[in-house]
C-alpha cells in the first residue's frame, strides 16, 4: 500500500509540473504584497502581505473576496477543508480556476496537505474544522513566512496577524414588493497584533459580480471605517 508520504511527495512533484507548464513571474513571487481589491484596502490597509496570517470568521463571501484579486493577478491558491465552497462561487468572487488546488476532506493528514500546499502555493485557504493542533499551527505558520505564503484561515486563528470578524449582514435591492437582492453591505471588526483598538470597516460585497480589482472596473463603492466602542454597539448583529 502507498504511504501518506509517498502520495504527498506526489502531489508536490504535480503542482511543480503544472507550475512549470503554465509558469510563473519571479517578480511576482518577490513582491512583498499580493495585491487585494480596492474596496478591500480599508479592510487590510497593509494588504496581504506574504508570510503573514489572516483570520476570517463568519463570512465564506468574504474569504473568497480577499484572495480574488491575488488570484485573479496570477497567484497560485489552495483550498484545503472548505468543502463547502464550489466552483461556481469562487469562479463569481474573481478566483482564477486554472490555478486552483482544491483538497475539500484532508482528514486526518491535515496538517501534511496544508503544509504541503504552503510549499508550492502564495495563496492557502484553510477551512474551520481541520484537523490541526496549537503546534500544528504554528508550524504552518512558520513555513508560511520562510516561503512567502499567504493563510488565509476560516474561523479564528491563534497568534493570527489580523482577524477579521463578521458582525452583521444589510441587503440591497428589493423594492417594495418587487426587484431582486442585488448586493450587501458587510459590517466587520477588524483587529490585529499590536493595532490597538478595534476597527469596523463596512464592505460593500456585490451580490452579483465578483470584486474587481486595479486591472477592471472598480467596486460600486468605497469600505467606510470607524472606530470606537459607539461603532460596535452599532455594528452589532447577525453575522454574514
Amino acid at each position: 500500500m502507498e504511504t501518506v508520504e509517498a502520495r504527498l511527495a506526489k502531489a508536490r512533484e504535480a503542482l511543480a509540473g503544472v507550475q512549470r507548464r503554465v509558469g510563473t513571474t519571479r517578480e511576482r513571487w518577490e513582491a512583498p504584497v499580493l495585491p487585494l481589491a480596492p474596496v478591500l484596502d480599508q479592510v487590510l490597509p497593509e494588504g496581504l502581505r506574504r508570510g503573514r496570517v489572516v483570520a476570517v470568521d463568519g463570512s465564506t463571501s468574504l474569504l473568497l473576496a480577499l484572495a480574488a484579486e491575488a488570484s485573479r493577478a496570477g497567484a497560485w491558491t489552495a483550498f484545503v477543508g472548505l468543502p463547502s465552497v464550489g466552483v461556481v462561487a469562487a469562479a463569481r468572487r474573481g478566483i482564477d480556476l486554472d490555478r486552483v488546488a482544491a483538497i475539500p476532506h484532508p482528514g486526518a493528514h491535515a496538517a501534511a496537505v496544508a503544509g504541503a500546499c504552503v510549499e508550492g502555493m502564495e495563496l492557502v485557504l484553510l477551512g474551520t474544522g481541520l484537523a490541526l493542533s496549537d503546534a500544528d499551527r504554528r508550524r504552518l505558520a512558520s513555513r508560511a513566512r520562510e516561503r512567502g505564503a499567504v493563510l488565509l484561515c476560516q474561523g479564528r486563528w491563534p497568534g493570527a496577524h489580523a482577524t477579521v470578524t463578521a458582525l452583521r449582514s444589510r441587503w440591497h435591492g428589493l423594492g417594495a414588493g418587487d426587484g431582486r437582492l442585488r448586493g450587501r453591505d458587510l459590517t466587520v471588526q477588524v483587529e490585529g497584533r499590536n493595532a490597538g483598538a478595534p476597527r469596523f470597516v463596512t464592505v460593500p460585497l456585490d451580490g452579483e459580480a465578483p470584486l474587481l480589482g486595479r486591472g477592471g472596473a472598480p467596486g460600486r463603492a468605497a469600505a467606510r471605517v470607524s472606530s470606537g466602542a459607539s461603532a460596535g454597539r452599532r455594528a452589532l448583529g447577525g453575522a454574514a
